[in-house]
């Protein structure tokens, strides 16, 4: 590693900050001039932008090699790394710190950029210099961020031989996929941005191309954020004592409102081929994302909510809000635009048409409202500075509001479904025979031979009255050769309100005690034995806990709950501790137990809980995620958006 490592770093910066700033100055000139002298000045923006991309990625490069290489005479490895930590961790703690983070960010949006100006052609055209002034000017402000305010290359006084080390909380392999997709994600969401603002400045919203390309960008943004919050679930879940999957926490909160949004943007896509009103739709909803992302990253990093999840405070994550706040300008401007340019053609065409156009409009109806009431709630602390009486039951929230949602959104899944069959078998009332009894048997039996509330009894009825619309529809695509990403998608939403409800229902399967060797404790017919107490010293962290034997009918299995001591590498008489618990995965429920501490008396203090069906909830998430990574990966034919008629064969994706 050369000494001027930091130097170059900064050069490299400005560099891309030059070529970012010549870019969005060529693309705005390009809007007032002649189509023939635009297409030359845009060629030369579109160089520009791709120049700095590749800097970008050269700047990330140098930074993650001064954590590999341990160059502590950058501030950002002496803070978040050590020569003990090891090489994964340590590429983790490229993105520890808000420097680090804000620099993946942006190498993220520029690299995305570039991509789409790769299938952007410098015709000249009004779309094609908005569409490079808007991105350029974006790009532009996360360069000036980094080489002024955030300075990720910045020197270390004194120059020290050992870093700090990584946040023990960060020690963890799903922390080091989190926040890549995650800003991956974010990073996405800039393009549906930039391609809608373009259209309607340019007059351009009733070419279909447009909303394809909108379509892809859409779904693998989709794809990666529900990616990082898979991961950031998994985290919450195996790493530490709290014990659930989703823990309320506000970031997870938070994450998914711009996720909700996005998917109801990519409905009111499929709802174009429906209906025309979906137009207007998909131009307000589609930008909405990338505004959210800055906003709620400024709100995170400002330290309005506290989070485990957050970064440490600076002022450079703070100046998103000024980047946000021009980006909700344009936004703005665009919808008073929408108005006037988009005709919406009214069109009545038979029953199917007009319910699948209602059903498309509640279900984005019910996404949008599930992402407003998140946000109130998770912001509480925040907006009761302005409304002092404001106050939300986020246990009443929880457990009622969001499960009465999941429910009406796998109706409506199951009545679209079914809509579509009707179309397509020329009225055939079968599929909704078979789906109305499945609900009828399901919910009967859960009801008169289960103590379950009346709660889930409806939801496993109505999970399985979409189920089998769903299954018969894929069946039908498949024998036509249709598209099945959007039913498997569907699959898991169905199978995670199916049993979400079960594991949320089941709190008092746990327990907090303390034993004594060779005693036992038993909770919802599980035994739990402490058999021994062990150490064990990997590294520079030590990990100390019970070893517990768990048996429950053919179940016998021994679980090692331990905490994790992480000593600075700097100061060893400095210690951090970590709970992680132990898990066993069984095919009907897991049995998770937490390490608590130990009394002076040898007692070891334990937490044990037992939750149903978390393996199939884990499956309902992956076939979430996969569904929509295969509408990324599928061929899709140029997307016909009709008013007139309707199209022989709809999708959700």
């Amino acid at each position: 590693m050369p000494a001027n490592i930091s130097g170059f770093g900064h050069y490299f910066l400005l560099a891309v900050f030059l070529c970012s700033g010549l870019a969005t100055i060529l693309a705005l000139a390009a809007l007032k001039l002649q189509l023939k002298t635009a297409s030359g000045v845009l060629f030369l923006a579109k160089i520009a932008m791709l120049v700095a991309a590749g800097l970008c990625a050269v700047v990330f490069a140098l930074f993650a090699a001064a954590f590999l290489t341990d160059d502590f005479s950058i501030a950002a490895v002496a803070q978040h790394s050590s020569t003990q930590l090891p090489c994964l961790y340590k590429l983790s703690a490229v993105w520890a710190g808000s420097a680090g983070s804000l620099l993946l960010w942006s190498v993220g949006i520029f690299v995305l950029y570039a991509f789409y100006l790769l299938t952007l052609r410098t015709d000249g055209s009004t779309f094609n210099a908005a569409a490079l002034a808007i991105g350029a000017s974006i790009c532009l402000a996360f360069s000036a961020i980094l080489f002024f305010i955030a300075k990720p290359f910045a020197g270390s006084l004194p120059v020290i031989d050992e870093g700090a080390g990584l946040n023990p909380l960060l020690q963890n392999f799903w922390m080091v996929v989190h926040p890549l997709v995650l800003f991956i994600g974010y990073s996405a969401f800039l393009i549906p941005f930039v391609i809608v603002l373009a259209s309607i400045f340019a007059g351009r919203t009733q070419e279909d191309n447009i909303y394809g390309q909108l379509r892809r960008w859409l779904l693998f943004a989709i794809f990666s954020l529900g990616l990082s919050i898979l991961a950031d679930a998994r985290w919450s879940y195996i790493g530490f004592r709290w014990g659930g999957y989703w823990v309320w926490e506000p970031v997870q909160n938070l994450s998914l409102v711009h996720w909700l949004v996005a998917v109801a943007a990519l409905h009111s896509l499929a709802g174009m081929q429906v209906a025309d009103k979906f137009r207007r739709w998909t131009l307000v909803l589609a930008p909405v994302p990338f505004i959210l992302c800055l906003f709620l990253t400024f709100i995170i990093a400002s330290g309005m909510l506290t989070s485990v999840h957050s970064f440490d405070s600076s002022i450079a994550f703070e100046l998103l809000l000024g980047i946000a706040g021009y980006c909700f300008l344009l936004w703005l401007i665009c919808i008073m635009r929408v108005a006037k340019i988009v005709p919406v053609v009214s069109t009545r065409q038979g029953a199917f048409h007009l319910d699948k156009s209602r059903m498309l409009f509640w279900l984005n109806i019910i996404l949008i409202v599930t992402a407003a009431v998140i946000s109130l709630t998770t912001l509480q602390p925040v907006v009761r500075r302005v409304v002092t009486n404001l106050f939300i039951r986020l246990t009443l929230f929880y457990d009622r509001v969001i499960s009465i949602i999941g429910i009406i959104l796998a109706f409506l899944v199951g009545l679209y479904r079914l809509a579509c069959l009707q179309q397509k078998h020329g009225g055939s009332k079968m599929p909704s025979l078979a789906s109305c009894a499945a609900a009828v048997l399901c919910f009967g039996l859960l009801f008169r031979l289960t103590e379950q509330p009346i709660l889930i009894c409806l939801a496993c009825g109505i999970c399985a009255f979409s189920f089998v619309a769903v299954f018969i529809d894929l069946l039908v695509n498949i024998k036509r050769g249709g598209k099945i990403p959007g039913a498997i998608a569907h699959f898991g939403l169905l199978l995670m309100v199916a049993t979400a409800g079960f594991t949320l229902a089941e709190t008092e399967r746990r327990i907090g005690t303390g034993l004594t060797m060779g005693k036992k404790v038993t909770i919802g017919g599980c035994e739990f034995v402490y058999n021994s107490f062990k150490r064990k010293l990997s590294g520079s962290v030590e990990k100390a806990g019970p070893e517990i034997s768990v048996r429950k009918g053919r179940i016998h299995v021994r679980l090692w709950p331990h905490r994790n001591t992480y000593h600075d590498a700097r100061d060893t008489a400095k210690e951090e501790s970590i709970s992680e618990p132990a898990v066993y995965n069984g095919l009907l429920e897991d049995i998770r137990v937490s390490f608590d501490g130990q009394k002076p008396d040898g007692r070891v203090m334990i937490t044990a809980k037992i939750r149903p069906f978390m393996v199939w909830l884990w499956l309902a998430v992956l076939l979430i995620v996969a569904g929509t990574g295969l509408a990324v990966l599928a061929r899709r034919s140029k997307p016909e958006i009709k008013t007139e008629t309707p199209p022989a064969e709809d999708e959700f994706w």
